[in-house]
């Protein structure tokens, strides 16, 4: 009988690179994912984050200790030339409602002499610290009081639950 490594092979061990058994490595699960998804376009003027219609996203995480990753994509309308807008997030939890994307750390959407329509997305992790649910929401909202858009096409918003195993 050939002998691959020293410990015990069994369905709850692996072996390594150095010809030992050990417990299966834990941690980088994803426990949970749901999706939105819309069509609908918000316009907005107002120099408050203003909530795209198209999507409120509930996830419950199943361990307090777990992260959402977000992934949001949608598309950003100026409507016109020398408009600027802003996206980010907001997260719910009960009555607390945050803003998780820093708008000085996200791209603000501009063209000076011309009407331009681009995507527009963000990626973050978030650490909600609940097993609560939590909502998630998109937003817009407009740098010079003119008319911005954001949705349209294929909005997307994506929320996995992941068991980083730290």
């Amino acid at each position: 009988t050939a002998r691959l490594g020293s410990g015990t092979a069994s369905s709850s061990t692996v072996l390594y690179g150095d010809q030992t058994y050990k417990a299966e490595p834990g941690g980088g699960k994803i426990a949970q994912i749901v999706r939105g998804y819309a069509t609908s376009v918000t316009n907005t003027s107002s120099a408050s984050f203003t909530h795209y219609s198209g999507i409120d996203l509930d996830i419950t995480p199943t361990s307090a200790t777990n992260r959402v990753i977000c992934w949001f994509s949608s598309t950003f309308d100026n409507n016109a030339a020398g408009r600027q807008g802003d996206i980010s997030c907001w997260r719910e939890i009960g009555a607390s409602n945050v803003l998780l994307v820093d708008p000085m750390q996200e791209p603000a959407y501009t063209v000076s002499s011309t009407r331009i329509v681009g995507t527009a997305s963000w990626v973050f992790v978030d650490e909600p610290g609940t097993t609560d649910t939590v909502r998630y929401r998109p937003v817009v909202r407009s740098n010079t009081g003119n008319q911005v858009g954001l949705g349209g096409f294929a909005t997307t918003l994506v929320l996995m639950e992941a068991d980083f195993g730290d």
